[in-house]
């Protein structure tokens, strides 16, 4: 039995017909849009329910909750003993947020950043990209290392709420209301999408990343370009369906601001929250993947005092980027453990 064989039978599909995994894979991706759609949607309106401000639903509840489904494949990876997954997820998920979505999003439409709060998201998604390299150079995040991530986590939720409270400028304000979910008919309904979102989103992790595997072990991928890769672009899927619906109806302006709030809830939160339910080993996660995520945040902070037509130069630069980086990281012969 091969090494790629092998690690599909540990944690990969029962199977071995291509067709079966081809739809248990879709099968996931759907769970996970629809998990994300509900739970972004339930979480949101009970935010607003609470009387939470909106500039704080839109950086926390719907930024994490685009994240949600990579929270549920580390979480579920992490406790199979799989770190190399659960790791690779967050940080190729932070390079794809980066590299695809965000380079798509300045590319297609003007970007929409809420002033005050971006000067300062910003540069918090490079110092928590920073710390995540700087936690996994030694390939292994423990307990207390997971406990200061959530720790930094808490600190910036609470960050966020305080600077929403002194955002004067109301225009701002409508807007981000603009982008929030359109609220459900009560808060048993949005209760209950709440939810729906968790269970469709822990049954979808279960099956995209079991697909997944057993699809990388078929096509002989490298575990690097499994973990770092493949599911962190079937994980994005929700939000790659978000910005597709936002071109389809022809948004004049798209918020740029949630994909900096995403990456700094993977870099915090999910591999805080999977290492502290089993802390993550993950030797195929090297120092150039880590570089990549740190390059990537750091291109992000141009945008801040860009024109449009700059913001379009540097989302034509950082797809060529991330495309460039998939073409390397596909490019590894060794088999890694796979």
């Amino acid at each position: 039995m091969t090494a790629a064989s092998l690690f599909s039978s540990q944690i990969g599909l029962e199977t071995s017909d291509p067709l079966q995994v081809v739809i248990v894979l879709v099968a996931g991706v759907l769970l996970q849009v629809y998990g994300a759609k509900l739970l972004v949607g339930g979480g949101a309106g009970l935010a607003r329910r609470f009387g939470v401000h909106p500039l704080v639903i839109g950086s926390t509840v719907v930024a994490f909750g685009t994240s949600a489904p990579e929270l549920f494949i580390s979480l579920w990876a992490a406790g199979k003993g799989q770190g190399d997954i659960a790791m690779g997820n967050a940080v190729g998920a932070v390079i794809a947020n980066i590299g695809l979505i965000l380079g798509l999003s300045a590319v297609a439409r003007p970007l929409r950043f809420r002033p005050q709060l971006f000067q300062a998201e910003a540069p918090i998604m490079v110092a928590s990209a920073a710390l995540v390299g700087f936690l996994l150079r030694n390939s292994w995040i423990g307990r207390f290392e997971a406990s200061l991530l959530c720790f930094a986590l808490v600190v910036y939720a609470i960050f966020i709420w305080f600077s929403a409270q002194v955002e004067a400028d109301s225009s701002v304000i409508a807007k981000m209301e603009k982008d929030l979910p359109a609220p459900g008919a009560s808060r048993w309904v949005e209760l209950a999408q709440l939810i729906g979102g968790a269970i469709l989103l822990l049954a979808g992790s279960r099956y995209l990343v079991k697909a997944a595997v057993s699809g990388a072990g078929m096509v002989g991928m490298t575990q690097s370009a499994l973990a770092l890769a493949a599911i962190p672009l079937l994980a994005s899927t929700p939000e790659l369906f978000a910005l597709v619906t936002a071109l389809a109806r022809k948004e004049k302006e798209l918020a740029g601001g949630v994909v900096v709030g995403a990456c700094i809830f993977n870099c915090l939160g999910v591999v805080g929250i999977s290492a502290l339910l089993r802390p993550l080993l993950a030797p195929n996660i090297n120092q150039t993947d880590l570089g990549v995520m740190l390059i990537a945040a750091v291109a992000v902070l141009p945008l801040l005092h860009a024109g449009p037509r700059k913001r379009q130069a540097i989302g034509v630069a950082l797809l060529v980027g991330y495309g460039l980086y998939l073409t390397q990281l596909l490019g590894r012969h060794l088999r890694e453990g796979l």
